[in-house]
């Protein structure tokens, strides 16, 4: 069963303040659906799923996606 998680709650788990994590939403470092879905036109809850992967650098393929781009060296 996912679970999701509300600005305060995501912020208290990882150690960011709700406003870095809205500017993440808005600079779309997090994306709808993979990251958080919208719960109404102001709320927002988070994948907790999709942000450990995003904490632990992203999915195989986007770990992929920047070895070709030259970006990490493994």
């Amino acid at each position: 069963m996912e679970e999701y998680l509300t600005t305060r709650q995501l912020s208290d788990r990882i150690s960011l303040a709700p406003g870095t994590i809205r500017n993440r939403v808005y600079k779309g470092d997090f994306k709808k659906g993979v990251h958080y879905v919208k719960a109404g036109p102001r709320k927002l809850l988070f994948i907790w799923s999709g942000i450990e992967r995003w904490l632990h650098g992203g999915s195989a393929s986007e770990i992929r996606t920047r070895q070709q781009k030259g970006l990490i060296n493994i």
